[in-house]
């Protein structure tokens, strides 16, 4: 009996032991099979290089460029020159070859607070005009927000601009004030702002 006994011990001894070998075993291979899952990947970053007016804007809070307006002729003035009722426009042009996803660009178009003529209003724009006219009304609201796909190399915006006499805050005398004065100027604010589209 104590022969059975022994033998029995010595199977339950040896059971838990191959047990024990095999848990070890089996959490060892598994330790290295998760360790194995580890790994590097590996993409390319998408580009974001916009240039504006042939500018890069990259790390800018302004444009060094000048944006030139053209200013019309009408039967009060000569082209060029602004006046009264004149209307005239600029051109913003946006160069997104160098930018691998597609963003909305908005542009807000307002008169400058250091411009000598406080009555110029925006009042249209086109995207990239062609030879018939098809202007869009300006809100100042929400100005012009517009998606641009990637890679694009040229997007042009026109937008037209007044000096709104009869409904402007300035009357005949400081419109006058304002012509004779060599310093004067005539300047609009324009912001752009970038944001990624999620597509």
């Amino acid at each position: 009996m104590s022969s059975k006994k022994k033998d029995l011990r010595f199977i339950v001894l040896f059971v838990v032991i191959v047990g024990c070998c095999l848990i070890y075993l089996f959490q060892s291979s598994y330790a290295r099979y998760r360790r194995g899952i580890s790994g590097n990947v590996s993409s390319d970053i998408a580009s974001w290089n916009i240039k504006v007016n042939g500018e890069d804007i990259a790390n800018k809070k302004t444009l060094t460029n000048t944006i030139e307006p053209t200013f019309l002729e009408s039967e009060n003035s000569a082209a060029g020159v602004i006046a009264p009722g004149v209307e005239g426009y600029y051109t913003i042009t946006i160069d997104a070859s160098d930018v691998d996803v597609p963003f909305e660009c908005s542009i807000r178009s307002e008169v400058s607070p250091d411009s000598s003529v406080s009555d110029l209003k925006t009042l249209s724009y086109e995207v990239n005009p062609t030879d018939t006219e098809n202007r869009l009304t300006y809100s100042p609201d929400t100005g012009i927000v517009q998606k641009i796909p990637r890679n694009t190399n040229e997007y042009i915006f026109r937008i037209y601009l007044k000096w709104e006499d009869e409904d402007g805050s300035m009357d005949n005398q400081a419109d006058t004030e304002v012509g004779i004065n060599d310093q004067s100027t005539a300047l609009m604010k324009v912001t752009l702002q970038f944001s990624q589209l999620n597509e």
